[in-house]
């Protein structure tokens, strides 16, 4: 047996860590854990008699040391430990923390938290725990349906739940809610432990997992190696081995959950080389007892045709009993009529040996190579150095060419069969094309296999879990592998032509395994180097906005996805990126910077635009009077819109002819306004304006002369006027 090792079993990170911590507090006395320190009871068994104990309630902790396991538990749990003084010792996984941070922001932003777990695990009891009461636990979309989603929704998921199922769910909720705020909470180990399960299931006839038959981690990698075509068992110890039915399993894989200590891991490979040698030498014996019997049977064989070989020499060499030969005996033969016989026979013997030489002798099963001589309309005669024409049945044909059988072949054509009968009833051979067919595809996908190479098939149909695409042959694409992100609905792939990477293909077993993600994910790749080979700064590209963020948006470059600012999409403060892009909106973008060497790409959209104040002396001269919007007031004055990107201030004395005790007495956010330009600045990015230059100044009246009291001025704004009026005043006013 050839046994491949997952280079990711055994023991993660966080549990290694808990163990350690457990083992380093033991030294000092007897400790104790709140539920199982792993979950897998041999290594539970052996930490037990290193002092390290465990107990399921709180009421029944032993000694004065506690330890949180890696799964972590609910904040009400670790506030009770601490009222009862315990000494707590904090072995949550670090991943398992993060989540659990996160469980607790979500609880204040979000109007409802979805676990995406195991709702009896410890670890997501203790994520419930932070993410309070607006929160529900589902175990897979099945379950994910039965649920309504309203409102901001926060996901997350458990730290070794399945990449896949989640990205289901995820779809799922997406497509109910109003927004949906995802948080990747899955443990990077348990993806690639999770992923490389899944390799391997693919190269081998059975995957053995090792690990605790109640860990998740475990049940998880089970999962994913059954469901990528391998035969899947799990095994808690070397004893289980003797159970598993390893007929025609010639390629074993194995790996182990995240509670798997290496001990056991070593006790079940160790064991397996042991089996491996038994079975070697088993194979051997019954090798060498067939021969044996083979050699035995030739024997009697040869002896039995030596006795008939002496009998018919007997029974020749015998004179005739006769009466008639007894009476005339026969008459002897001239020499000349001697001379003249055996020549004869010498001639025979020869060319029927000659004829002989030159005739096949076609066996059941035989490949052969032949000529088309007759063609009808329900079979081929073919000639294929027999001593009788081979028939190829239109049953032998596939459908197509059964279908069109004269036209399709021609006397004279090359063909290859298997003999299928040495004689039919009319004494020839009888052939199949279709048959040869099957064993060249299969020859031709097992090559593609090898070299990697990209094919293309029609999907015949949909089918539970993916789609039947005719390569010569039938073969399955797992939904999984359709595309490079989940896929829902299936139906409108029937009758299309895809291409196609083939994963699997194993004649013995009738299994063909295509992947159109794998082909999708190559093809994005080399996209993706080139993208990267091209790329500089200050290019101009075109692109597809693939995600939005609050930040700003994603967009792809062929491949190879670069980050578009929110503050470098327009020449204005947007607020949010989805006020200008939609997704799936092409672009043109500028290429602000490139790092290749973190394959980071930062982009601009403002930058193919003019700067509206580069054109503001063309468009907005000095006296000129122009249509504006009031934006917001202040103290001081209102600021006004002339277009996007270009405001000026209305200083509260330019407001109206007369006094203006406050802003807001002469304009409000949202007027529209008549102003006159009185000056700007470039370089500041300034313009001064007036809207009581743009109206009748009103008619002096005169007045009884009065004492009139000295009062402060009013400045008035200049473009030069920086002393009185600041961004500090502006931002306070604002």
């Amino acid at each position: 047996m050839d046994i491949t090792m997952a280079k990711t079993a055994g023991f993660c990170f966080g549990v290694k860590r808990a163990i350690r911590m457990a083992l380093e507090a033991s030294a000092a006395g007897e400790v104790c854990s709140l539920g199982p320190l792993i979950h897998n009871q041999r290594e539970v068994d052996r930490l037990s008699g290193l002092g390290v104990r465990w107990a399921e309630r709180m009421e029944d902790l032993t000694g004065d040391t506690v330890i949180i396991r890696s799964h972590g538990v609910p904040p009400d749990v670790m506030e009770a430990l601490k009222a009862k003084e315990y000494r707590i010792i904090d072995a949550t996984c670090p991943f398992v923390k993060k989540a659990q941070r996160i469980a607790a922001e979500a609880r204040e932003e979000a109007d409802l938290v979805v676990i995406v777990g195991d709702r009896d695990h410890p670890e997501v009891i203790g994520l419930r725990g932070f993410s309070g009461e607006k929160t529900v636990v589902v175990g897979d979309l099945a379950d994910a349906k039965r649920h309504t989603y309203h409102g901001t929704v926060a996901v997350l998921s458990q730290t070794t739940y399945s990449l896949e199922a989640f990205e289901e769910v995820v779809a799922y909720i997406r497509s109910q809610a109003e927004k949906v705020v995802v948080n990747h909470t899955i443990c990077k180990a348990t993806v690639e432990r999770q992923e490389e399960a899944a390799a391997i299931a693919k190269t081998v006839d059975i995957v053995l997992v090792v690990g605790g038959k109640n860990s998740a981690n475990t049940g998880k990698l089970a999962q994913i190696a059954a469901a990528n075509g391998a035969r899947t068992a799990v095994i808690e110890s070397v004893f289980d081995i003797d159970n598993i039915f390893f007929k025609d399993a010639e390629k074993i894989g194995v790996t182990a959950g995240a509670s798997t200590p290496d001990w056991i891991i070593e006790e079940v490979l160790e064991k397996m080389k042991e089996d491996t040698v038994v079975m070697e030498e088993k194979i051997l014996n019954e090798v060498e007892t067939a021969e044996s019997e083979v050699k035995e049977e030739a024997a009697v064989e040869t002896a039995a045709e030596e006795i008939v070989e002496a009998e018919t020499e007997e029974a020749a060499e015998a004179p005739a009993e006769t009466e008639e030969a007894a009476e005339e005996p026969a008459e002897e033969p001239t020499e000349a009529e001697e001379a003249q016989e055996e020549p004869e026979e010498e001639t025979m013997a020869a060319t029927y040996a000659a004829y002989s030489k030159d005739i096949a002798i076609v066996r059941r099963g035989e490949r052969l190579s032949g000529t088309i001589i007759k063609v009808s309309d329900s079979e081929l005669m073919v000639d294929i150095g027999a001593k009788s024409e081979g028939i190829i049945p239109k049953s032998e044909l596939t459908p197509a060419e059964a279908e069109n059988i004269t036209e399709l072949f021609k006397e004279g054509d090359p063909v290859e069969v298997i003999v299928i009968k040495r004689e039919n009833e009319d004494g020839h051979p009888l052939l199949s094309k279709k048959r040869v067919d099957v064993d060249i595809a299969w020859e031709k996908l097992a090559q593609a296999m090898e070299d990697g190479d990209v094919l293309e098939g029609k999907v015949l149909d949909v089918v539970k879990g993916g789609l039947l695409v005719d390569v010569g042959l039938k073969g399955f694409v797992p939904a999984s592998l359709v595309e490079m992100g989940f896929v829902s609905q299936l139906d409108k792939y029937k009758d299309q032509t895809i291409n196609f990477k083939v994963l699997e293909c194993d004649k013995g077993h009738n299994k063909l395994i295509l992947s159109r993600k794998a082909f999708l994910e190559e093809e994005k790749a080399a996209k993706a180097a080139k993208v990267w080979d091209e790329i500089e700064k200050d290019q101009v590209r075109r692109g597809t906005v693939q995600r939005i963020t609050n930040f700003g948006a994603f967009i792809d470059l062929d491949g190879v996805d670069g980050l578009l600012h929110v503050s470098q999409m327009a020449w204005y403060r947007v607020n949010h990126p989805s006020e200008i892009l939609n997704i799936g909106d092409e672009i043109d973008v500028y290429v602000l910077n490139v790092d290749k060497e973190n394959q980071k790409i930062s982009l601009g959209l403002k930058q193919l635009i003019p700067d509206p104040w580069s054109l503001v002396p063309e468009k907005y001269p000095v006296d000129a009077i122009v249509e504006a919007k009031v934006v917001r007031t202040a103290t001081f004055g209102a600021f006004v819109q002339l277009e996007p990107g270009v405001e000026g201030l209305v200083h509260i004395s330019q407001l109206a002819w007369g006094r203006v005790a406050k802003t807001e007495d002469a304009v409000t956010p949202g007027d529209i306004v008549n102003v006159k330009i009185l000056g700007f600045d470039l370089d500041s990015k300034k313009i001064s304006l007036s809207i009581k230059e743009t109206m009748d100044r009103p008619e002096q009246t005169e007045a009884p002369a009065k004492k009139r009291e000295p009062k402060a001025e009013v400045p008035s704004y200049t473009p030069d006027d920086d002393d009185h009026i600041t961004i500090a005043d502006m931002i306070k006013e604002d």
